[in-house]
C-alpha cells in the first residue's frame, strides 16, 4: 500500500506535547504471527490494539518532547516502517477521541470533561437507537465471583471437560431416544400457556450462561466488574462485562471466555433432559422442557451467530485474528470507495494484506445486510403486539440506519479534509452513483410478480369411504395402482348378522301381532304398520352394510390409503375415509392470495402464470387456465396449507381442524395438463403472477406502506 510520509495539516499537532493518561496499562499480545500492543483504559474499562510502530510513537509521547520531536526520532530509528505525517495524526485523534492523552495546556482539563461527556453522549445514543438491545449496568459482581471461585475452579479443567463431554453425550441419547416425544411437545412451545414457563426458562439459562463467562474470565486472572441486565426485545437478560478476556494473550484462552457461558448452558440442558425424561406430565416436567429448549436451540441458534455482537462474533474474532470484525468491516468498506472511487491518497486501510481486504469487507456487507433484517423483524415482532413500541422503534430504526448515515455523508463529502484535493471527483461520483441508482430503480420498468402458495389436486380424484363399520380382517399390499371395482379392505363385523336376526324376529313378531288384530279397527293397527314398515327398513340398511363389508375402488387410477401394517387390528368407522383413488386427467392447482396482492389480481394485466414445487424449483409448471372463486375466503383448500402441519399460511388460533385461515383470502384454480413429475396429488407448491413491469421504488413503496397500514393501522 502507498502511503505517504508528509501531511498538509501537519502543522497543527507538531508543536503540541502530549502523554498518555496514567490509567492506561499495555500488554502485548500475538494476532497472525505479528507483535501488536493492547492498551487498557481502567477508567474507562476500554481496550485499544496498537501495531508496535503506532504503539513506538505512542510510547515515547511523555509529554516532555513536542509530537515533531517525537516523530522525528521514530522516523530515524523504524525508518519506512514508522507512521507517516497522516497515520500520526489519525493515531492521535483516535486517542484523543477515546480520552487517553493530556497535555500541559490549561484548557485540557476543561477537554477532559468535554471528551467524557461526548464519550457518555454517544452511549446513551447507542443505547435509544439500540431499544432492543438496551443495556443497563447494575452491580460489581467480582468480589462475589471471587468468594465462591473455589468451588468452581475443579469443573474448569480437563475433569471438567470430561464431565461435560459425558453428561451433554448422555442427554443426546437420551433426546434422541426420546426424539417424537420431544417433536410433538415442541409443537406447542410458543402457545400462550406456556408463555411464562418459557419466559422464566429463558432468563435463568442466560443467567448461568454470563456466569459462565465471569467464571471463565476469573480462571485465567482477569476481573469483572459489571453486571446488569439486557432489554433483548423488552425481555430482561442478565449479562456480564467480560472484556478483560480481550487482554489474554493466548488466543485459546480468549476463546475458551467466548465459549464458556454456551457450554454451561449446555450442562443446564443435560440436567433439564434428564429431569424431563424421567418425570410424568407437570408443572417440573413443562418447566424443564422449556429450559431443555431455550438452553440448547437459543445457544445453537443465536449465541453462536458470528454476524451479530454475541459470543459467536468474539470467538469467529480470535479464531480468525481479527478484532473489531465489523468496524473494520466498515472501516474497509469506507476505504475502498475514498480510494478506488474518490481517488482519494490519504485513506489507509485497516487490513493488513489483500485477502485480508477482501475478508473485512465481505464480513462488513453480511453483518450489516443481517443487522437490517434482524431489526426489520423484532420490530414486526413488537407491532404485532405493542403498536406503540412498534412505531417508536420503526421511527428510530429509520433515522439510525437512513438519517444518521445520510447526514455523516453530506458532511463527510463537504467537510473531509482527507478528500480535499478530490473533493469535486468525490462531487461527481456520488451525483452519477445517485443518477444511476435512481435511474435503474425509478424510472426503467422491472418485471413484478407476486406469489401464493398453493396445493395441487387431480381433478378427478375421489375419496374411498367405508360403507360399514368393522375390523380389517385381510393384510395383503396395497397396489400403487388400481383399477375400478378391486377390493382394497375387507372388514370384519359379527355385530351386524346379531342384529339382523334381532330385528328378523321382531318383525315376526310385529307381523303376528298385526294378525291378531286384524278384526279391530283404529290407531292400533297403524302404528304397528309403522313399526313394521321401520323395521324392514333398518333391516335393510344392515343387509346393505353387510354387503359392503368389501370396501372397493371407485375408477381406475393410483391408490392413496395406509399400508396393511398400519391397518393392523384397525377399527374402521362407517363413512371414514380410507383412501384416494387418482385418476390420471387433468390437474388443478389452489392458489390462496393475501389480501395486500389482491389489487394486483383484479386490477394488473396477468402476462403470465407459473409453478414450483419444493424440492423440484428448476421444474417450472405452466398452467392452461386460470379461474378466480368470487368473493373472499375463510378455509383453505387443504390443512398441509396452514400452520398447524407446517404450511405457510397462518390460521386461526380456535380452529382445531388447521383450515380456516386468521386473515381473509381470494382462491385462484388453476388448470394444469401436464403429466409426471413434479406433479402429485396434495403437492404443496408456489404460484407466481407476473403482471405488468413497474420501477422497483415504485413496488418498495407500495410494499412499505402495505406493512405499514396493516402493523401499525395508519
Amino acid at each position: 500500500m502507498e502511503r505517504k510520509l508528509f501531511s498538509e495539516s501537519w502543522h497543527r499537532v507538531a508543536a503540541q506535547k502530549i502523554r498518555l493518561r496514567p490509567s492506561v496499562r499495555v500488554r502485548k499480545q500475538f494476532f497472525r504471527g505479528s507483535t501488536w500492543f493492547i492498551a487498557n483504559d481502567l477508567y474507562g474499562d476500554q481496550f485499544f490494539r496498537f501495531r508496535p510502530e503506532a504503539w513506538d510513537f505512542i510510547a515515547r509521547l511523555d509529554g516532555t518532547k513536542t509530537v515533531e520531536e517525537v516523530w522525528q526520532m521514530c522516523l530515524d530509528q523504524n525508518g519506512d516502517v514508522a507512521p507517516g505525517q497522516g497515520e500520526a495524526i489519525q493515531i492521535l485523534s483516535n486517542l484523543y477521541r477515546s480520552n487517553l492523552i493530556v497535555s500541559d495546556f490549561p484548557s485540557d482539563v476543561v477537554q477532559l470533561f468535554e471528551r467524557q461527556q461526548e464519550r457518555h453522549a454517544r452511549e446513551w445514543k447507542a443505547r435509544l437507537f439500540g431499544i432492543f438491545f438496551l443495556r443497563i449496568p447494575l452491580f460489581d459482581p467480582d468480589a462475589f465471583l471471587n468468594r465462591t471461585m473455589r468451588y468452581v475452579r475443579p469443573f474448569l479443567s480437563i475433569f471438567g471437560v470430561v464431565l461435560w463431554l459425558a453428561l451433554v453425550g448422555s442427554a443426546i441419547g437420551v433426546a434422541v431416544s426420546n426424539w417424537d416425544a420431544l417433536f410433538e411437545r415442541g409443537q406447542g412451545a410458543l402457545n400462550p400457556a406456556n408463555l411464562p414457563l418459557l419466559l422464566v426458562a429463558f432468563v435463568l439459562a442466560k443467567l448461568v450462561h454470563e456466569f459462565g463467562h465471569g467464571y471463565a474470565v476469573k480462571r485465567f486472572g482477569g476481573e469483572v466488574h459489571v453486571m446488569g441486565i439486557t432489554f433483548l426485545v423488552f425481555t430482561p437478560i442478565p449479562y456480564v462485562d467480560a472484556t478483560a478476556a480481550w487482554a489474554f494473550r493466548e488466543r485459546w484462552k480468549r476463546v475458551w471466555v467466548g465459549s464458556a457461558g454456551m457450554i454451561i448452558e449446555l450442562v443446564l440442558a443435560a440436567f433439564a433432559t434428564f429431569i424431563w425424561a424421567s418425570t410424568g406430565p407437570g408443572l417440573l416436567n413443562s418447566w424443564c422442557f422449556n429450559l431443555m429448549l431455550v438452553s440448547s436451540v437459543s445457544t445453537i441458534l443465536f449465541n453462536i451467530n458470528p454476524l451479530l455482537k454475541f459470543d459467536g462474533y468474539y470467538i469467529l474474532s480470535d479464531l480468525t485474528d481479527s478484532p473489531n470484525l465489523q468496524t473494520r468491516g466498515m472501516q474497509q468498506l469506507s476505504h475502498f470507495v475514498e480510494r478506488y472511487a474518490f481517488g482519494g491518497q490519504h485513506s489507509q486501510s485497516p487490513a493488513a494484506s489483500r485477502g485480508d481486504a477482501v475478508w473485512l469487507a465481505g464480513f462488513g456487507v453480511a453483518s450489516w445486510l443481517f443487522r437490517v433484517y434482524i431489526t426489520y423483524t423484532i420490530i414486526m415482532f413488537v407491532a404485532d403486539r405493542y403498536l406503540g413500541l412498534g412505531f417508536l422503534a420503526a421511527v428510530l430504526t429509520v433515522i439510525g440506519l437512513v438519517v444518521i448515515p445520510l447526514y455523516k455523508g453530506i458532511k463527510y463529502l463537504i467537510s473531509e479534509p482527507r478528500i480535499e484535493r478530490v473533493r469535486t471527483r468525490a462531487y461527481l461520483v456520488t451525483a452519477s452513483f445517485l443518477a444511476l441508482c435512481f435511474l435503474l430503480l425509478g424510472v426503467l420498468p422491472a418485471p413484478r410478480y407476486f406469489r401464493a402458495p398453493g396445493i395441487l389436486f387431480a381433478e378427478d380424484a375421489e375419496f374411498i369411504v367405508a360403507r360399514s363399520s368393522g375390523a380389517v380382517s385381510n393384510f395383503e399390499a396395497a397396489p400403487a395402482s388400481a383399477t375400478a371395482g378391486m377390493t382394497m379392505l375387507r372388514l370384519n363385523n359379527p355385530e351386524l348378522p346379531l342384529l339382523r336376526r334381532q330385528l328378523e324376529a321382531e318383525r315376526e313378531q310385529l307381523a303376528a301381532v298385526e294378525r291378531l288384530q286384524m278384526d279391530k279397527e283404529g290407531m292400533g293397527r297403524e302404528v304397528l304398520r309403522e313399526r313394521r314398515r321401520a323395521n324392514d327398513i333398518r333391516i335393510e340398511e344392515l343387509e346393505a352394510q353387510e354387503g359392503a363389508m368389501e370396501v372397493r375402488v371407485p375408477k381406475d387410477g393410483l391408490l392413496a390409503s395406509l399400508q396393511p401394517k398400519e391397518h393392523f387390528q384397525r377399527w374402521i368407522q362407517r363413512g371414514e375415509i380410507v383412501g384416494e383413488s387418482i385418476p390420471e386427467g387433468t390437474w388443478r392447482f389452489f392458489a390462496v392470495v393475501s389480501q395486500q396482492d389482491v389489487n394486483l389480481l383484479f386490477e394488473q394485466e396477468m402476462h403470465g402464470v407459473s409453478l414450483r414445487f419444493p424440492g423440484n424449483a428448476g421444474k417450472v409448471v405452466e398452467p392452461s387456465g386460470l379461474q378466480i372463486v368470487p368473493g373472499r375466503q375463510e378455509y383453505l383448500p387443504s390443512p398441509a396449507l396452514g400452520w398447524r402441519t407446517g404450511g405457510p399460511i397462518r390460521v386461526r388460533e380456535d380452529d382445531s381442524d388447521g383450515v380456516r385461515a386468521a386473515e381473509p383470502f381470494f382462491l385462484v384454480m388453476l388448470d394444469v395438463e401436464a403429466t409426471g413429475a413434479p406433479l402429485h396429488h396434495g403437492r404443496v407448491g408456489l404460484a407466481r403472477f407476473r403482471v405488468e413491469n413497474e420501477a422497483y421504488l415504485k413496488q418498495w413503496y407500495r410494499k412499505i406502506r402495505q406493512v405499514v397500514q396493516k402493523r401499525f393501522q395508519l
